[in-house]
């Protein structure tokens, strides 16, 4: 593993930067947002989801961009062109500007994180790629950590508009990344370009491992991006608590987010993904139960704590089962289809909890919701898991 540090460091600033602060820490500035704007919690859903159309967007480009271009080079201009976008956002106060460049900010930021996530799948060994994968969406947690503790520093120096003050440092973060990172992708960038024949889409597309893998992907695609969008709005809103301690159980939650991808990557390579996606997604039945349940405030710190330990591991491990079930050569293509319709569950789930809280005014109907469906997924795992044992 030593000889990947440099890499594998690489990776966690990539993810740290086009999703941790691009990404997960809009959930952060949303209450600030949406109060400066003045626009209603279905608006605000809406420029969350116009991130995640960008992002899907991009899947229909991302397989024959990784294949065409140096991978360090293709991560280094998208999260350039990602930090100009998230720039942008903060010139207009029109949701729909906003919403417009933080499309193309999600389109590029898709670009590097799928890229550096395959990148990784094709230059580590098998025996430890689960681990590696896990290591690398540590940047999520990062991200959230940083977030959690620098946006309550700026609202309470800046009384208006502050998120645009606190957008504008991530934008600076995720350029000044860009350049940094480009040279300890390029060590092993020669192995990512093999002649070995990949499958024809179609052929995918009739697979059944394909379809299980997606399922998978898509029911984490709705639910997750629920929980990061309005964990912090709903915690102000159930119990009346401040954007300081919002952002405590924000924090934590990015905290135990270190832990997600190297301890569930890591077991993963000795019990299998499948295996491995059960007790995960039990974790995040619970994690919204709490939220959707009025067991009080100091319940959202197990929430945190439960969904930051267990939701990050996701796309690592479906990186895994896309490179176990169809070849190193094929990881690319599967994981970019994937990914296209566990983008498709992120453009859904923003407007759609926003529209259903503006009609009930209550967060609980949506998180219960979202229970229900990481539940039925946790079944299907343990049903995968028990047809990859019998085959």
């Amino acid at each position: 593993m030593s000889i990947y540090y440099k890499t594998l460091f690489s990776a966690i600033l990539i993810i740290f930067a086009s999703l941790g602060l691009g990404r997960f820490s809009y959930g952060m500035i949303l209450p600030d947002l949406q109060n400066s704007l003045q626009i209603s919690t279905t608006q605000a859903g809406f420029i969350s989801t116009a991130n995640f159309i960008g992002y899907m967007i991009a899947i229909f480009f991302v397989s024959s961009f990784y294949k065409k271009y140096e991978t360090s080079s293709l991560i280094c201009i998208s999260l350039m062109l990602q930090a100009l976008c998230m720039f942008c956002m903060v010139l207009f106060s029109d949701y729909l500007f906003i919403s417009f460049f933080y499309t193309l900010s999600g389109f590029f930021a898709a670009l590097s994180n799928v890229s550096v996530m395959v990148y990784i799948a094709h230059v580590i060994p098998s025996h430890i790629k689960g681990k590696a994968l896990g290591i690398a969406v540590t940047g999520i947690g990062f991200g959230i950590i940083f977030s959690g503790f620098i946006v309550p520093f700026i609202e309470d120096i800046i009384s208006d508009s502050a998120w645009k003050v606190t957008w504008i440092i991530f934008s600076i973060l995720v350029l000044l990344i860009s350049f940094f990172v480009k040279s300890g992708l390029k060590q092993h960038d020669n192995k990512q370009h093999q002649d070995i024949q990949e499958k024809p889409t179609k052929e995918l597309l009739t697979s059944l491992s394909f379809y299980k893998i997606a399922f998978l992907y898509l029911v984490f695609g709705i639910t997750y991006v629920v929980y990061v969008t309005f964990f912090v709005t709903a915690s102000i809103d159930k119990y009346n608590i401040s954007s300081y301690e919002a952002g405590y159980f924000w924090s934590v939650l990015g905290t135990m987010s270190l832990l997600s991808g190297p301890l569930f990557g890591t077991l993963s390579d000795k019990i299998g993904a499948f295996k491995t996606l059960i007790f995960i997604y039990i974790f995040l039945t619970v994690s919204n139960l709490i939220i959707a349940s009025n067991l009080g405030a100091n319940s959202l710190w197990i929430s945190a704590i439960l969904f930051g330990l267990s939701a990050w591991a996701v796309p690592s491990l479906i990186t895994l089962l896309s490179s176990q079930e169809f070849g190193v050569q094929n990881t690319a293509k599967v994981f970019s289809l994937a990914t296209l319709i566990f983008a498709s569950g992120q453009v859904v789930g923003p407007i759609g909890a926003g529209y259903i809280y503006d009609i009930y005014n209550d967060f609980s109907n949506i998180f219960f919701l979202c229970a229900i469906i990481t539940f039925i997924a946790a079944i299907s795992s343990s049903i995968f898991f028990y047809i990859n044992q019998k085959s």
